[in-house]
């Protein structure tokens, strides 16, 4: 008699972390191939980051994020799964080496705190949804006014940050023309 038994659901708790681990502290792109659908649907509330159709949209965000963050790295900090969807919180750490946001680098470190849900199909993330405090980090990199700025400490803050960014990215843009032997 033919045994009747189908084989066992994948472990999505598992599979989740170990996923979001491997791509941003082993920088290891072929996680995406291995383990998102083709097609998957990536919401990552970026500012004019539009929602990312497949696998090929997401390997450029990521590849952009190593590029700015070359030492990126991710710690969690807590699973949840119900079903067939998983949420992972964590947090990404690195100093910005290079353009993030469309910012230049400032050489500055950040903490993202993050939530990311996925929603799989069998062993496979279909759909991925991330909530994150880019806020915070663009505190972090001094592109936002402290709390305790008030009015013109505000404009004062936004004038010298207008300063600092142009310095910046003609910085960058003398690099990137000594580097590439110009």
């Amino acid at each position: 008699m033919p045994s009747s038994t189908a084989p066992p659901a994948p472990d999505i708790r598992t599979i989740a972390p170990r996923v979001l681990d491997d791509l941003w502290n082993k920088h290891d792109l072929g996680v995406i191939d291995e383990h998102f659908s083709p097609h998957v649907v990536t919401h990552v509330p970026l500012p004019g980051q539009p929602v990312i159709h497949g696998t090929a949209g997401l390997r450029e965000l990521a590849g952009r994020m190593f590029t700015a963050m070359p030492d990126l790295s991710r710690t969690t900090h807590e699973v949840l799964a119900q079903g067939d969807k998983v949420m992972v919180r964590g947090e990404l750490r690195g100093h910005q080496r290079g353009t993030l946001m469309g910012i230049p680098p400032t050489g500055r470190p950040t903490v993202l705190t993050e939530h990311v849900i996925m929603r799989f199909t069998g062993s496979r993330i279909a759909e991925m949804w991330q909530q994150a405090d880019y806020l915070g980090v663009l505190g972090q990199l001094g592109i936002t006014p402290p709390e305790d700025a008030g009015p013109l400490g505000t404009v004062a803050h936004t004038v010298r940050t207008v300063g600092r960014l142009g310095a910046l990215t003609v910085r960058d843009r003398v690099g990137r023309g000594r580097r590439a032997g110009r």
